[in-house]
């Protein structure tokens, strides 16, 4: 169960996506998208800016000397912040190097990411073609896409093809698993990961029925995700679900102004779960309309996520 109270944490943004959790701060990082920057949060509601790429961010995540790396959507690249100049905040492009080009032969662009303990990071790759305008549907059919491995070193290759619409992302602390939301297949799907970061055995993880964005993995397995909305034009929100399907809790927003997008569990025991919020999906955004917020879960976030 969650308490009953949902607060309040940082009001005023434009469209926060991709939170990761960093303990090392006890910050929650996310790209503020349409405001153009990264940014981090602490329990007291500040919100800092850390970096601004100068086009879109998209996926963030940590290396384990705590350099972040960022989708840098209209790059098709992977750009990389010293740990040093990620304490310091208040970056822009030049202060970054080039980590990885995740562009593909197909003309996708790029989206949310995770990033493994051994530094391999796995960025989404979609097809423009889907208008969020209208229910998926024959004539507004979702498109396939990709994932793409980014090792450390700055190498990449296509790891996964027919994914539709990949988006967020998750690793099990072994370290042998991925998990991504394929937001307009509805599900959440599973890979084991090879020794050298390839991808085989997919399967599904689970089927949500409603779009599937951000995730967060939790200690028992479970993932929390966000859905955009349980049935088309309403709020959706937040779904705690089991390998297999099983549905476990249900957080729904019940905003009529605001969709779900995206969830990071964090705190100093794991067990803040932050909700990422904006302009409900298929409305003109502006700054202004984004915000996230805070509830209380029972099971903590589990280890290793980057």
């Amino acid at each position: 169960m969650t308490s009953n109270s949902i607060e309040m944490v940082a009001d005023d943004l434009f469209f926060p996506e991709g939170p990761r959790w960093r303990a090392e701060d006890n910050k929650l990082y996310f790209s503020d998208v349409m405001a153009g920057k990264v940014s981090r949060l602490d329990d007291a509601g500040t919100v800092e800016t850390v970096f601004e790429p100068g086009e879109f961010p998209s996926g963030l995540g940590f290396l384990a000397n705590g350099d972040m790396l960022v989708v840098a959507t209209d790059s098709m690249a992977i750009v990389r912040l010293a740990a040093e100049k990620v304490a310091a905040g208040n970056a822009v492009r030049a202060d970054a190097s080039h980590h990885a080009d995740i562009s593909t032969p197909y003309g996708t662009g790029n989206n949310d990411m995770v990033v493994a303990p051994n530094g391999n990071a796995y960025a989404g790759a979609y097809l423009d073609g889907l208008s969020e305008f209208e229910a998926p549907s024959p004539t507004n059919p979702p498109q396939f896409g990709n994932l793409v491995l980014a090792r450390p070193d700055g190498s990449a290759q296509v790891v996964a093809d027919r994914v539709c619409f990949p988006n967020g992302g998750a690793i099990t602390p072994d370290g042998k698993t991925l998990i991504i939301a394929e937001t307009f297949a509805f599900t959440l799907t599973a890979w084991d990961i090879n020794d050298d970061g390839t991808l085989s055995n997919r399967r599904p993880f689970a089927n949500l029925a409603a779009p599937t964005d951000g995730i967060s993995l939790d200690a028992e397995g479970c993932i929390w995700v966000a859905c955009p909305y349980f049935s088309y034009g309403d709020s959706g929100g937040w779904v705690r679900v089991a390998d297999g399907g099983e549905i476990k809790q249900v957080i729904a927003l019940e905003d009529a102004d605001k969709s779900a997008y995206a969830c990071m569990l964090g705190g100093a025991d794991g067990r803040d779960l932050y909700l990422c919020e904006s302009t409900l999906l298929s409305k003109d955004r502006f700054q202004g309309d984004g915000r996230i917020r805070r509830v209380r879960v029972d099971v903590p976030k589990a280890e290793n996520q980057f």
